[in-house]
């Protein structure tokens, strides 16, 4: 017999019994890969658990920094506020001073050309008593 009479043959009990033993290798094999999967996938998802853990971590962090960011802002605000009220009150307070020193400069200096004016008055009157005696 030729190898293509071969094709044309019936199948054995040995041929079947030979697939049959493949067949068994392969559902072994299957098994195999189906086991590596879901070593895979527990690994998967442990990374993932781990990676979500530190996701939270981080993101619970950054909440806590930038609330006390938040509040330390909050605290220069307030003391650039004061600052500035305090500097604002100096300020109108030597404002007032200043307008009442202009107001004395002013009040003095007319007492002063009054002095002045009574003075000269004052020795031009001496004069002309002086000859007189």
């Amino acid at each position: 017999m030729t190898d293509n009479n071969l094709e044309n043959q019936p199948a054995t009990k040995g041929d079947v019994a030979l697939v049959k033993g493949d067949v068994a290798l392969v559902k072994g094999d299957i098994a195999l890969v189906k086991g590596d999967i879901a070593l895979v996938k527990t690994e998967l998802n442990s990374k993932i658990d781990s990676v979500d853990q530190k996701i939270d971590r981080t993101y619970i962090s950054l909440v806590q920094s930038h609330s006390k960011l938040e509040q330390k802002m909050d605290k220069m605000m307030n003391k650039l506020d004061k600052l500035y009220s305090d500097l604002m009150s100096a300020f109108e307070r030597t404002i007032v001073k200043g307008e009442k020193y202009d107001q004395k400069a002013d009040t003095h200096a007319g007492i002063l050309n009054d002095h002045t004016e009574k003075l000269t008055d004052h020795e031009t009157r001496i004069q002309k008593l002086e000859p007189a005696k």
